[in-house]
C-alpha cells in the first residue's frame, strides 16, 4: 500500500516492531509517518464529544487491569474547548476509586507490582509537575505496608510530559 503514489501519510498506533517496518517502507517511498509506538496508546477527546461518555471510556481505557495493561491509554489529547470539563470529571472519577488490597471487596486500585514500579511512577509524576503539569487527584504515597500509590491524574495543556496518568 505504501508503494502507491497517492499515499502521502501513514498513521499507525501499535508495536515498535511493526512501526519500524512501516517506517522503512515510508522512507523508501517518501511518505510522511505519524507513529505512536511501544505502548503509548493515545485517548483522544474531540470538541463535540459527549464528556460523560468520554470519561467512562477513559476509565476503561486506562484502568483496565488496574491501569497496568500494556494497551492502557497513556496519553490524553483533549480539545481545549472541553479540556476543563473532561479533566474535572475524570479527576473526580479517578479520585473515587477505592485503593487497597485487590482481594478486598470494593477495591478498584491495588498495589503496583513492586517498590521499583511505584518509585518509577512517583518519578514520572514529579517530572510532569516540574514541566508544568498539575496533579488533580491523588498524588501521595500512602503510609503502611505494600506498594500502593494513590491515583494520579496529572495534566499539562501543552508541551512534553513523560507521564499522563496511572
Amino acid at each position: 500500500m505504501l508503494n502507491d503514489p497517492r499515499v502521502r501519510v501513514v498513521s499507525f498506533t501499535g508495536s515498535t516492531e511493526v512501526g519500524r517496518t512501516l517506517l522503512r517502507a515510508a522512507a523508501d517511498n517518501v511518505v510522511n509517518p505519524a507513529m505512536e509506538l511501544g505502548g503509548n496508546a493515545p485517548f483522544i477527546v474531540f470538541e463535540d464529544a459527549d464528556i460523560d461518555a468520554a470519561v467512562e471510556g477513559a476509565m476503561i481505557a486506562k484502568m483496565r487491569n488496574m491501569g497496568e495493561a500494556c494497551t492502557a491509554a497513556n496519553r490524553f489529547y483533549v480539545h481545549e474547548s472541553v479540556h476543563d470539563a473532561f479533566a474535572d470529571k475524570l479527576s473526580a472519577k479517578m479520585g473515587s476509586l477505592k485503593m487497597g488490597n485487590g482481594l478486598d471487596d470494593g477495591v478498584a486500585l491495588g498495589p503496583l507490582v513492586n517498590a521499583e514500579g511505584r518509585d518509577k511512577v512517583v518519578s514520572l509524576v514529579a517530572d510532569a509537575v516540574k514541566k508544568g503539569a498539575k496533579v488533580l487527584a491523588g498524588g501521595k504515597v500512602p503510609a503502611g505496608k505494600g506498594v500502593l500509590l494513590s491515583r494520579y491524574r496529572a495534566y499539562q495543556r501543552s508541551g512534553y510530559c513523560r507521564h499522563a496518568q496511572r
